[in-house]
């Protein structure tokens, strides 16, 4: 599953459920975005300084990769549980 997490909105506070749905309809984001107040959640896994931010997370929340576009491609499948096969997007 893939989750966006949005630490602060352009006041620096914490983004509202209007303000996340706002900017989900703008970027056409379809998956969950969700407020991560004062960036608790990404701070755990970032490695850099940078946003964005990702983390690949296994099933039981074992993180694979973080920080690392080529390594977390390369781990997806691994990441996954059995059941599930990821396709490369077109």
């Amino acid at each position: 599953m893939v989750v966006q997490a949005h630490g602060e909105n352009n006041s620096g506070g914490t983004p509202t459920a209007e303000e996340l749905a706002g900017w989900a309809d703008t970027y056409g984001q379809t998956i969950p975005v969700i407020a991560d107040p004062n960036w608790e959640w990404e701070n755990r896994f970032r490695q850099d300084s940078g946003i964005p931010s990702f983390t690949l997370l296994a099933p039981g929340a074992v993180v694979m990769a973080t920080d690392n576009y080529s390594e977390a491609m390369s781990l997806i499948d691994e990441a996954l549980p059995d059941e599930y096969e990821f396709h490369e997007p077109e």
